[in-house]
């Protein structure tokens, strides 16, 4: 199994994004222990470990970097060699001071790789914050670290022409991006005005396949999201990304206080227990089966989808707007007339019912 560890260092973070799953500056500002977390991890791995199996941590937050780099290095030391194949990450967003131990942190226990995020009119409050930003981001790939760019879809970003913010990543100079829509938790349950409609963020995405395609984009830095579209029909990989409906199974997040989630983007919302507690009763835990068997089930709308082979049902997470749902169903359904020859287009809001 591919497991995958979320160790949220803090609560609170220096931005407020409207978007974001997390609570924001609002967030608890406390930071976790590194002794406690990697004891719970070596707990997990006495109990649930099998050969062959790897395991990922990702340090997050709120913005992982206000806790002391000390605690990070910490839990890396304790925790390096459960696992014969172990990788550890950080998605920051970069809006500080780079230091000497930062750029340790960077080039040792993260091996030159990092995430970091940007969206439209949303996460900056000033041009010095962005500023800084880009400086930053900058500074990494000039450093020889591999940065990979989240960028959530929200209004604001289908209102960019796809190609345009295609360009816009290229010169940047990041070598990944992700696309990540958006899930009513934390402080986007405040701001429902962000959220697209489905059926225009179905044609975004179908209309970047396309715009991609036309201007060779494909090999200008990994564009996630395409990719996990176009391994289900080059690959037969349909269980990449969102899509795998096995999340709550193989991932744990665990918030700084040392309650337990699955899912990071509930995290704030959903815990099904404590660190301190026994791992067999919190593997077993009701609430935790609960979001199991909710990951597992399927709407029945799905069933009838022409692409549901493809889709699988996609992430848990996403809204249902009436009828529609958050795939990009129109990309999948293009992408298989190419690869079967069935060239009959298809009404969205007729197969989302």
């Amino acid at each position: 199994m591919n497991r995958m560890i979320y160790v949220k260092t803090t609560e609170t973070c220096q931005l407020n994004c409207k978007h974001c799953f997390t609570n924001g500056i609002n967030g608890a500002k406390i930071y976790f222990n590194p002794e406690k977390t990697a004891d719970w991890v070596k707990r997990l791995h006495e109990v649930a470990y099998k050969p062959n199996d790897t395991i990922h941590y990702e340090f997050h937050g709120g913005e992982p970097f206000l806790a002391p780099i000390s605690h990070m290095t910490k839990f890396y030391e304790e925790t390096k060699e459960l696992w014969p194949q172990t990788s550890f990450g950080i998605t920051s967003n970069f809006v500080l001071k780079l230091t000497d131990k930062h750029w340790e942190f960077i080039k040792g226990p993260l091996n030159n790789r990092v995430g970091t995020s940007w969206d439209p009119k949303i996460r900056f409050e000033n041009p010095k914050q962005e500023l800084l930003w880009k400086n930053n981001v900058k500074a990494l790939i000039d450093a020889g670290v591999t940065v990979k760019l989240f960028i959530s879809v929200t209004k604001d970003t289908l209102a960019i022409e796809p190609i345009k913010l295609l360009k816009w990543v290229k010169a940047l100079g990041v070598q990944e991006m992700a696309l990540e829509r958006l899930t009513g938790n934390g402080n986007a349950l405040l701001h429902p005005e962000i959220f697209p409609r489905n059926v225009d963020q179905d044609a975004w995405f179908l209309k970047m396949h396309q715009q991609s395609e036309e201007h060779g984009a494909r090999d200008w830095f990994e564009n996630e999201f395409l990719e996990t579209i176009y391994d289900k029909f080059e690959k037969n990989f349909n269980k990449g990304g969102t899509f795998c409906r096995d999340c709550e199974e193989k991932l744990y997040t665990i918030n700084a206080d040392g309650t337990l989630s699955g899912c990071p983007n509930a995290a704030p919302e959903e815990q099904f227990g404590h660190i301190n507690q026994d791992i067999k009763t919190l593997i077993n835990s009701p609430k935790r089966i609960k979001n199991i068997a909710c990951e597992r089930a399927r709407d029945p709308r799905c069933f009838q989808c022409p692409v549901f082979a493809f889709c699988g049902g996609d992430c848990h997470q996403l809204e249902w707007q009436g009828d529609i749902c958050g795939a990009p169903k129109s990309l999948m359904k293009f992408l298989k007339a190419e690869k079967h020859g069935d060239n009959r287009w298809y009404n969205k809001k007729q197969y989302c019912k």
